[in-house]
C-alpha cells in the first residue's frame, strides 16, 4: 500500500458552528465598544437626580434642560449657588483652531522628515531614527514640567503656541510615514523627477506628498483626535478664559463632588465628541488604506 492509502483523513470542523462562534465574539466586542457611548448619550438626556440613582439603558426627558444648563447655567436647588454655563461655540472654535493647526503641522513636517529618512542616506541616519523611536517610548506626562518651563522662558504661557508648535516634531508621525514611504514610494519616480530638473523641495511636493496622502490622512486623524481631547497640557499653559479649549470649559461644570450638574456634564461631553465622529466618518477610508499599505513592505 502507498502512503496515500494509509493517510488518516483530516477532520474538518463544522463551518456553521465556527461562523456562529465568530459572530458571537464580534457581537460581544461590538457591545463592549458601543456600551460606553450609549451610556453617555442616555445620561445626557437624564436629570442629575436620575443619574445619581444608577445606570439606565433608556433615555430620559431632560435633554433640553441639560442643554440650557450647559449654556446658561443653573441655580443649585439645595445650596442656592449659581452655576455658570459655558460658551460652547467659543470652546468649539478654540479647540478647532488648535487641533486643525497642529494636525496640518504634524502631517506636513512629519512627511518631510520621513521623506528624509526614507530617501536619503547620510551619516548617523540609523542612530537618529533610533532616537525618534526612543522618544516615542517616553510618556508625554514626563515632559509637562519641561514644557511649562520652556514656555515660561519663551514667554509663551497663556497662549496657544506651546500647544501648536510641538506638533512640528511628532515622532510617531515620522515613524509611521517613513515606513509607509519605504513600502509604497517607488524610487524610480523620485529619480525621474530629479532627471527632469526638479528641485528636492519640488519633488517632495509633486511626487512624495500625493503618494503619501493616505498615510498623512491616517496621521491627521490620530493627531486631530489627540489635540481635540487634550486637557492636561492646556490646563497648565492657559490661564485666560477666552483661550480655554472645549474640554477645559466642560471641566468647569465639575466643580465639587456635591455641587455639579451631571446631566449638563454628560451633555457637554456628548457634544464635544461630535467633531471626532464626523472626522472619522469622512476619513475612515483613508485610515484603513494608510494602515494596510504602510504595514506591508514589498
Amino acid at each position: 500500500m502507498t502512503k496515500a492509502a494509509n493517510a488518516v483523513p483530516i477532520r474538518r470542523g463544522n463551518p456553521i458552528a465556527s461562523t456562529a462562534v465568530m459572530y458571537v465574539i464580534l457581537i460581544l466586542f461590538a457591545f463592549i465598544c458601543v456600551a460606553p457611548f450609549w451610556t453617555l448619550l442616555v445620561n445626557a438626556t437624564r436629570s442629575n437626580e436620575e443619574i445619581n440613582r444608577g445606570v439606565s439603558v433608556l433615555p430620559g426627558a431632560s435633554l433640553v434642560e441639560n442643554a440650557k444648563s450647559l449654556v446658561l447655567g443653573r441655580v443649585d436647588r439645595h445650596t442656592g449657588e449659581r452655576m455658570q454655563g459655558i460658551n460652547v461655540p467659543k470652546g468649539f472654535l478654540n479647540s478647532f483652531i488648535i487641533a486643525a493647526s497642529s494636525t496640518l503641522l504634524t502631517a506636513y513636517f512629519g512627511a518631510m522628515t520621513a521623506c528624509g529618512f526614507a530617501l536619503y542616506r547620510f551619516p548617523l541616519r540609523k542612530f537618529l531614527f533610533g532616537v525618534v523611536l526612543a522618544v516615542i517610548m517616553i510618556p508625554s506626562t514626563i515632559n509637562l514640567i519641561g514644557v511649562y518651563k520652556l514656555a515660561l522662558t519663551l514667554r509663551m504661557t497663556d497662549t496657544w503656541w506651546p500647544l501648536i508648535l510641538p506638533s512640528i516634531a511628532n515622532p510617531f508621525a515620522v515613524f509611521f510615514l517613513k515606513n509607509y514611504l519605504e513600502a509604497s514610494l517607488p524610487r524610480s519616480l523620485v529619480e525621474a523627477s530629479r532627471i527632469d530638473g526638479a528641485s528636492e523641495i519640488r519633488t517632495f511636493h509633486t511626487v512624495v506628498l500625493p503618494l503619501a496622502s493616505p498615510a498623512m490622512a491616517t496621521i491627521s486623524i490620530f493627531g486631530f483626535l489627540s489635540c481635540w481631547n487634550s486637557y492636561l497640557i492646556p490646563l497648565i499653559i492657559i490661564n485666560s478664559n477666552d483661550l480655554y479649549t472645549l474640554p477645559m470649559m466642560i471641566q468647569q461644570l465639575n466643580t465639587t463632588t456635591f455641587n455639579r450638574d451631571l446631566g449638563a456634564l454628560y451633555f457637554g461631553i456628548a457634544v464635544s465628541i461630535v467633531p471626532i465622529i464626523i472626522a472619522f466618518a469622512f476619513f475612515s477610508r483613508y485610515l484603513v488604506e494608510g494602515l494596510s499599505v504602510g504595514g506591508v513592505k514589498e
